[in-house]
């Protein structure tokens, strides 16, 4: 599958939306301090917890090497996108 977004678009990010299946959100990752990962949400367990996956599985780092992420590391969900070069 082919990423939704490239390196270059601006995703804008409304911190306080309910986050479902299928959003497309930031988070902080669960091992590099001070690092944000921008992913999709492929389930959420019954404890609340995300499972994090990128469009591309070949190229992300996502929940299938790092597992789920609480809900206090979701930063927002992504509601618009610019793209590179418009």
């Amino acid at each position: 599958m082919r990423p939704s977004l490239n390196d270059q678009d601006v995703v804008i990010i409304e911190p306080s939306s309910a986050i479902v299946v299928g959003d497309i959100v930031l988070a902080d990752h669960p091992f590099k301090n001070g690092v944000s990962i921008l992913k999709r949400v492929v389930a959420i367990d019954d404890s609340g917890r995300f499972d994090l996956r990128g469009d591309n599985p070949n190229e992300s780092s996502d929940s299938r090497s790092f597992g789920t992420v609480p809900a206090l590391s979701i930063r927002g969900k992504a509601v618009c996108r610019l793209k590179s070069g418009s």
